[in-house]
């Protein structure tokens, strides 16, 4: 029996994906990792801290820009600050609840121990996507929620109660396209078992999230856009917030979140069925 028929034997017995259980899992999952986490509390306070104070530091080349050039392709000083603010928020999103979870189930598919985790009563991707959490790094989330906050109070841009929906829309929308992309990243390290590297790979290159979508040459817009989709975690929200964004234009990153959901869905199960464990 290979991890695929397993994972279907779990949905034949009627204890497939429910939403009241997988909320009450998450939630479990991100509590024992946050007990463990405070016994050590100098620790926890200071890996948040310093993880806000670096994605703060990021302003810094975007503000001498600024000062430089005048606007950088039509976003002013606050407007900026508004963008660095997503990015810090998706950044804290990532290495407090996405990253650790890919790490630990990449080292579960190299040791051939996935199956252990296959066999549990739930569902299997949802299972390695939160295994393990950081959640000391969700201080740069507030830390990027107060950035937000001053960049709409203190700029010229009229915030609207449409451009908060808007805002919110899409923020979900590129929070989407994260796991996306999260979960083609795992999928990828059932074929090649060196690659928890990808992890860092995929961290460095959320680093160009920190600049606006139209610093982009065309072609590197459409590929930030549709293929590496970090356009639509930080520089459309920060646009949307900003009432930069048509409500049709929030419809097409939100299919495209859902259609690269739906992939990494699609690439998930064909992995777990190639999948062959430590005791098989």
């Amino acid at each position: 029996m290979n991890a695929a028929d397993l994972s279907e034997g779990t949905d034949a017995k009627g204890r497939g994906p429910r939403l009241l259980f997988y909320l009450r899992l998450v939630a479990a999952q991100l509590a024992m990792s946050t007990l463990t986490a405070l016994q050590y509390r100098l620790g926890f306070w200071t890996e948040g801290l310093l993880g806000l104070l670096w994605s703060v530091i990021g302003i810094a080349p975007l503000f001498v820009a600024v000062d430089h050039l005048g606007a950088v392709e039509g976003w002013g000083r606050w407007e900026l600050v508004v963008l660095t603010g997503c990015f810090t928020m998706l950044s804290g999103l990532f290495t407090a609840l996405l990253q650790p979870a890919l790490r630990a189930s990449m080292t579960h598919i190299l040791k051939g121990t996935l199956d252990y985790v296959l066999l549990r009563p739930a569902d299997g991707l949802v299972l390695c996507l939160t295994c393990a959490f950081q959640p000391w790094h969700l201080v740069e989330v507030l830390g990027g929620l107060a950035l937000v906050v001053a960049g709409l109070s203190l700029g010229e841009a009229e915030v609207t109660a449409t451009g908060l929906l808007a805002g919110l829309v899409t923020g979900a929308a590129g929070l989407m396209a994260l796991y996306a992309f999260g979960v083609l990243v795992l999928c990828a390290s059932f074929r090649a078992l060196q690659l928890q590297a990808l992890t860092h790979v995929m961290e460095a290159l959320m680093d160009f999230g920190r600049w606006p979508a139209q610093v982009f040459p065309p072609l590197l817009r459409l590929l930030f856009t549709f293929v590496i989709p970090l356009l639509v975690m930080t520089s459309y929200p920060a646009e949307a917030l900003l009432g930069r964004l048509s409500w049709g234009t929030v419809a097409q990153l939100a299919a495209v979140s859902a259609t690269l959901l739906v992939l990494a869905r699609l690439a998930w199960v064909r992995s777990v069925r190639g999948y062959t464990s430590a005791s098989s």
